[in-house]
């Protein structure tokens, strides 16, 4: 329609229930509604509450849309109900089917926005707003002036935080009366009405082009509002609202916690006074490795001739020559040779004379005598005592030793770097030592922590720590949350560490100006930067671990002499980015933005150009920041117009921006006597948010690798002059099954496809082919830097783990090969670097491989996921053993209720999660007797495929497995091929099995003719175990919910009763279950219990059974971990104490180190030690017969704990503090565990006691998946 009106068209679905799915329109549009496929033959009627021409909006006013037939005819492909949106706001429609709603949504009509004088539109998307403190604004009269700024750097928005009256703690957010202005904002003889203010944002409005908006608080009010004290009930107190009372004693808990923090007693855990960043919270959760890698100093090509330099100096010496006047912050230094031939450095004559002429140690007040006379005034005390030290530093000494203490010899051998205008103090080892001074400093480090927030120790690294130390102790007593910051010379970061440990120091001042070129520059931003980019959003709970200090990274710092002077201008901009793009505190100094002339994950491209990658662990999202350095003038260096090219692991999505610093035609530079000036002549040309297409620096190259499995694209440079920037947003394309295969894949896996795990030389076989098995091993070496290691000597030795790496990849299909190639061509440049810098670089590679790699749509796999397995279902079950799905054995009855969780849980935890039901799924089986469907035959929604599972559970499922015998099972009896699943209509459980199969998790078959156990389960569980049990209700319950909420359309199941078909509603069956599961589950402790059938069978009371109605009755009774699996996933079903009685018999008696028993120790058949290789006559451990009976399993610990925290919160504030550090301690062993693994995962099990288990996995997913479980519950 050229010209015409924007129409829109909405396909309406049956069940299609989009109340969580944003439709945006704009005023003008036309919309139209039209039938879907599943609609059309229906009686379809549109309503909605946008109101017709003329009339108010209603909310909950709704009316019938009229259908419009282009054609003529009745046409339901063609036909369509409209609405012209001419109002901004937000609408609600919904569709009926006859009488019943069917589905619906919203709408949502975007505003027009008009300034200035003649009101010209504002496009939303031209919107550019800038965030106003209001409480700093100051007198109203003031406003204008400092708005202006705003206003003249091209903003057209101005957000004001509340403009009202705050309350006590000054927050912009706690207004203590929503109807006054701030009364800060009037003036002595003036006071500020909302008048005022309106003509303010009028005359910005129309005169300046800006529009302004404020905050609106609606969730809270000041805690001294006037008229919250007048009407309580407004708030939720613990009248009204007495659910809150047990959150209240939990808040006093936490206050309590944060009174030990605040005085220290964590410390030794990682957490100071101070919580301020990252790295502290991570304290309290993880233990960050620490990165340490070696220092290569290349000795031969950056030395000084030392005999030819000395021989020169004395030369200088013997002829007068002295150098200019002492800086002490001026060091001698090594000048590079530019031809960089061998011992060809040299150093700077003039600093050295300046350096090395005698200078004062010592003060001397007194008149010039001769030396001899001099002399004799040391031995006269009113004299020496005037003849003081000064201080200094000396280069490479130890920080913890005092140099001007007996047994040095600094000032001796004339060491120091003397600093003549102070003087060292002698503080003593304590107070009694030098009661004035430490007095005095004591009083001094008062009143500086009762008016700041923090301090900066000023060179700490040469200040007594025991001083520093009891210091710092008197400022927290008057400011617990001191903020420390320091600055350290060690050289070492074990030094360092000292200080940070014993002083408590918060940050480390690291400065960007200490590098000596753009490689130095780079290699802070990786040392001091924060986690390495594709880092996992670390758990709360985790071990302990090296870590380097925080970094309060900046880019010039009040000692740093101007940047300009010994860099160029140009330099300016790229280092600002380099630094800004660290993942640390980072900082400046004023006069470094503005040119002042005067003092006031890191890849190495080549010399002067730097790229930094940042990740976002939330969006996954990912940005390259690449920086060219001028650390020398372009204007009279040399810099090479050849940019090699950079290789990207992902796909570039857009420019954020790209910057150059230019020169421009200005009046050369005058210092200002007035104010501090910058340099006039330098402008920067900036652009941002455009296509690679369109960037002046880069372009994408002709050589960029094409195609559908696209990783890699190659970048080659432009115009990427000196002083120049350029950001770009990154995507990855790697699914979990080619991430699988680049990170992971055993040596039983390689060798399907005809390869193996790289075995190395003198040492073993790497765990894992991928990456994984490589990072593990380094991650031994990198701390220890064990350059000896048999990993190192292989690299050194050649290049075959080299290719290994990136070959394996090579010779796959898709993304994978892309990865390998990319690795092939960063590994050209490693083979051309000496050999001994091969393992270092090596490491360097790998590392920002592997966490660029961890950047996955977890989201959208589980999802895949989820519809995958739906798609197999076959007589209501998923299957155990899935045989690409065309050769599935379906032998088990927890699977299918098990999907049901895990789908449940997405709805629960992914934004707009329950969109899922909607989804197709592609049905390999849509009848039982089918053959296997190609994808796309039979597509169904997921929820019919969810009430297919539930119906036929209903029911009842009875059917012998397809080609039964021993050619799909050599250890099963004829019977055990029978299988059999349904619910039980009066206690609404599930039920199923026999004693010849196994049906749940616990599927061990005996394989053993010399024990006669072959062909017989050690736990069959038939009858209704008791998770299952607990799954069928949460699923019940949940389908309840969403059933009555309309977004799930069916009520319930149906079976046949009298050649009948009646309705068994979700409610009735979610009702059944709970009347009688604690009748039938709970073992009593009352001996009498008429519940019991069985009282002789009972072993432990106060249990819940393991399942109910076993064909063999005294399974029933044997304590094992599932029950608190039920307690987890549908708690309802559980008293709170009887539960909590249960637990503490489950942990006394099953929990192991790192997993749980399977069986009660007192239990007749326990055996706690798993030997599948054991072939004996003894029944019960014959071929590992025991499986179940006794070894520690991982999985089933992650649901005690997680019943554990859940009904300690009901049981109480004290047992739930207790309880959470219980599980602390509990999950603090897996972790040392996965510290220490190769496999860098945990068991599928051990043997008692924690004991290693040779026939258990060595890593399982389920394993760590509970772990992470009960940490997402903490």
């Amino acid at each position: 329609m050229p010209g015409g009106k924007e129409t829109r068209l909405l396909h309406l679905g049956e069940m299609e229930k989009l109340d969580k799915t944003l439709f945006r329109l704009e005023q003008g549009f036309e919309l139209q509604f039209r039938l879907g496929p599943t609609l059309q033959g229906k009686p379809v009627t549109v309503y909605t509450n946008y109101p017709a021409s003329g009339e108010v909006f209603d909310r909950h006013k709704f009316r019938a849309l009229s259908w419009h037939n282009p054609t003529g005819k009745e046409d339901d492909s063609d036909k369509y109900c409209k609405l012209d949106l001419q109002i901004s706001g937000s609408y609600q429609y919904y569709f009926s089917l006859g009488n019943e709603k069917s589905g619906g949504g919203y709408i949502v009509v975007d505003p027009i926005l008009h300034v200035g004088a003649d009101n010209h539109v504002l496009p939303l998307d031209c919107v550019t707003l800038q965030t106003y403190l209001a409480k700093c604004l100051g007198p109203f009269h003031e406003w204008e002036d400092r708005l202006k700024v705003a206003k003249e750097t091209g903003y057209n928005m101005i957000h004001f935080t509340p403009l009202q009256k705050l309350g006590l703690s000054r927050s912009c957010y706690s207004l203590a009366d929503q109807l006054e202005v701030n009364p800060e904002f009037s003036s002595h003889n003036k006071k500020c009405t909302w008048s005022d203010i309106g003509a303010l944002v009028e005359k910005l409005k129309n005169e300046w082009n800006m529009l302004c908006i404020t905050d609106v608080v609606y969730n809270h009010t000041a805690t001294n509002s006037e008229w919250l004290r007048m009407h309580p009930e407004c708030g939720y107190n613990l009248v009204n609202s007495p659910h809150l009372k047990p959150a209240w004693i939990l808040d006093r808990a936490l206050w309590h916690l944060t009174g030990m923090v605040a005085d220290g007693k964590c410390i030794a855990k990682g957490v100071p006074p101070l919580i301020e960043n990252d790295q502290h919270l991570n304290c309290l959760r993880k233990i960050i490795y620490e990165d340490i890698y070696p220092k290569i100093k290349l000795w031969e090509f950056f030395q000084v001739d030392v005999n030819k330099a000395v021989q020169q100096f004395k030369t200088l010496l013997t002829q007068g020559k002295t150098g200019t006047k002492s800086d002490p912050n001026q060091h001698l230094q090594i000048l590079q040779d530019p031809d960089y031939r061998r011992l060809g450095c040299t150093v700077d004559m003039n600093i050295a004379l300046a350096t090395f002429i005698p200078h004062r140690y010592f003060t001397y007040p007194f008149k010039e005598l001769t030396v001899e006379e001099e002399e004799t005034m040391i031995h006269q005390p009113d004299k020496a005592c005037y003849f003081m030290a000064h201080n200094g530093w000396v280069m490479g000494d130890d920080p913890l030793r005092n140099f001007a203490e007996p047994g040095s010899n600094v000032y001796l051998r004339r060491e120091l770097i003397c600093w003549g205008d102070s003087v060292k103090l002698r503080y003593g080892n304590k107070p009694e030592d030098c009661p004035y001074l430490w007095a005095h400093m004591k009083k001094y480090t008062e009143i500086t922590a009762k008016y700041f927030h923090g301090v900066r120790l000023d060179n700490c690294h040469s200040t007594p720590i025991h001083v520093a130390e009891y210091m710092l102790d008197t400022a927290r007593k008057l400011r617990a949350d001191l903020y420390v910051v320091a600055e350290l010379f060690t050289g070492n970061e074990e030094l360092d560490n000292i200080f940070v440990n014993r002083l408590g120091i918060t940050s480390l001042i690291r400065e960007a100006m200490t590098a000596y070129n753009s490689h130095e520059e780079g290699r802070l931003v990786y040392r001091f930067g924060g986690e390495p980019v594709g880092s996992f959003v670390q758990p709360r709970l985790r071990p302990l671990m090296p870590a380097i200090a925080h970094a309060l990274f900046m880019d010039i710092t009040h000692d740093n002499e101007c940047p300009i002077q010994h860099r160029s201008a140009y330099d300016a901009l790229p280092s600002a980015m380099i630094v800004s793009m660290a993942c640390c505190a980072t900082g400046s100094t004023k006069g470094y933005d503005e040119l002042v002339p005067h003092q006031v994950y890191v890849d190495q491209v080549d010399e002067d150009i730097v790229a930094v990658t940042r990740h976002c662990p939330n969006t996954h999202q990912s940005v390259v920041a690449v920086c060219r350095t001028a650390f020398r003038d372009p204007k009279t260096c040399f810099y090479s117009n050849e940019v090699p090219e950079m290789c990207i692991p992902g796909k570039i999505d857009e420019v954020v921006l790209e910057a150059r610093t230019v020169e421009r035609n200005a009046s050369p530079y005058k210092k200002d006597p007035h104010f501090i000036n910058g340099l006039p002549n330098f402008t920067m040309e900036l652009r941002e948010h455009i296509q690679i297409k369109d960037s002046k620096i880069i372009k994408q190259a002709g050589t960029a690798i094409k195609g559908p499995n696209e990783f890699v694209q190659e970048i080659e440079f432009e115009r990427l002059t000196p002083g120049s920037i350029i950001v770009f947003r990154i995507a990855s394309k790697l699914t979990l099954a080619e991430l699988n295969q680049v990170l992971y894949r055993c040596e039983a896996e390689e060798q399907e496809d005809g390869g193996g795990c790289y075995n190395i030389p003198n040492w073993s076989p790497l765990k894992y082919a991928g990456l994984q098995g490589l990072m593990s091993v380094m991650a031994d070496i990198r701390p220890k830097n064990d350059l000896g290691h048999p990993f190192c000597d292989n690299l050194r030795s050649g290049d075959w783990m080299i290719d290994y790496v990136s070959n394996r990849l090579i010779s796959r299909a898709g993304a994978c090969a892309e990865v390998g190639k990319w690795l092939k061509a960063m590994f050209v440049y490693l083979k051309r670097i000496p050999r001994y810098l091969i393992p270092c670089y090596f490491d360097a590679i790998l590392v920002g491989a592997y966490t660029t790699l961890l950047d996955v749509g977890w989201h959208q796999m589980s999802r895949n996921i989820i519809l995958a397995y739906g798609g197999t279902l076959r007589h209501g079950l998923i299957p155990n053993l899935l045989g690409g799905g065309t050769h599935a054995r379906y032998n088990c009855r927890d699977a299918v209720w098990w999907w049901l969780h895990c789908i449940q849980e997405y709805c629960k935890i992914v934004p707009n999660g329950l969109e899922i039901l909607r989804c197709p799924v592609s049905r390999m089986y849509p009848r039982d007797d089918s053959s296997p469907q190609p994808a796309g035959t039979v597509d169904q929604p997921l929820y019919e495929v969810i009430q297919e599972a539930m119906q036929r559970h209903m029911e009842g499922i009875n059917f012998r497995e397809r080609n039964a015998g021993p050619q799909i099972d050599d250890k099963m009896r004829d019977e055990g091929f029978n299988v059999t699943a349904g619910i039980d209509h009066e206690t609404g459980f599930v039920f199923g099995g026999n004693r010849f199969n196994c049906g749940t998790w616990m599927d061990k078959m005996g394989d053993s003719d010399k024990a006669r156990n072959k062909g017989i389960p050690a736990t069959p569980r038939d009858g209704s175990a008791v998770e299952i049990v607990g799954l069928c209700k949460s699923t019940v319950r949940w389908l309840m919910d969403l059933s009555g909420k309309n977004i799930f359309p069916f009520r319930g199941v149906t079976v046949k009763r009298h050649g009948k078909e009646e309705l068994i509603t979700y409610d009735e069956w979610d009702r059944k279950i709970q009347g009688h599961f604690e009748r039938l589950f709970f073992v009593s402790e009352n001996p009498a219990d008429p519940n019991e059938k069985h009282p002789d069978l009972v072993h432990k009371r106060g249990i819940y059974k393991d399942s109910y109605g076993a064909s063999s009755p005294w399974c029933d009774y044997q304590l094992r971990p599932n029950f608190p699996i039920a307690m987890v996933v549908a708690p309802e079903l559980f008293t709170p104490e009887r539960a909590w009685k249960a637990l503490q018999i489950v942990e006394e008696k099953l929990l192991g180190p790192l997993g749980m028993k399977t069986l009660d120790p007192d239990d007749m058949v326990y055996c706690g030690v798993y030997d599948n290789a054991l072939d004996n006559d003894n029944y019960n451990v014959a071929k590992g017969f025991n499986y179940h009976q006794g070894p520690e399993w991982l999985w089933p610990i992650g649901y005690f704990l997680r019943a554990k925290l859940y009904f300690s919160r009901l049981i109480g504030p004290e047992i739930y503090a207790k309880t959470v550090v219980m599980i602390k301690n509990v999950l603090s062993r897996h972790y040392v565990h996965l510290e220490r693994s190769s496999w860098k995962g945990l068991p599928e099990l051990t043997n008692e006691n924690g004991q290693y288990c040779p026939f258990s996995c060595e890593t399982q997913a389920w394993s760590i998946g509970v772990i992470l479980e009960i940490l997402y519950d903490l």
